[in-house]
């Protein structure tokens, strides 16, 4: 760092708030009381497991380049079935805002490239 930014705020790096104003769907907030349930402390930062599903590999893998873009991590499984998963791993602390914006990135993406959202899960954190 520099001497100037030690006193001078940086300029250009504001970083817009990974939240939602929409209001978030049930089940979402279901899966966030059973982590509190279980103990987790949802003020600290958990990895977040959303799970997107294609019929096509080369749908599945468009879509994850879309998905990168937003600061995710993201892994491919092909299914016995034929198709295919994308798991898209994001670190946030789990606020129904969050959890309700990670739903609309991922729901998005998946019906640009002709796929489907399926949830998310998270490991208790302690």
């Amino acid at each position: 760092m520099d001497w100037k930014g030690m006193f001078l705020p940086r300029v250009g790096r504001r970083v817009e708030p990974f939240e939602s104003l929409a209001p978030p769907d049930g089940a979402d907030l279901e899966r966030l009381e059973e982590l509190r349930a279980a103990g987790s402390k949802l003020e600290l930062p958990h990895p977040v497991r959303a799970f997107v599903s294609f019929a096509a590999e080369s749908d599945a893998r468009a879509a994850m380049e879309a998905i990168e873009q937003h600061g995710f991590r993201t892994r491919l499984h092909a299914e016995a079935d034929g198709s295919w998963t994308v798991t898209a791993i994001y670190t946030l602390v789990p606020t129904p805002g969050g959890i309700t914006k990670i739903r609309e990135l991922l729901a998005s993406a998946s019906e640009l490239h002709g796929g489907r959202y399926l949830g998310w899960q998270a490991p208790p954190i302690y």
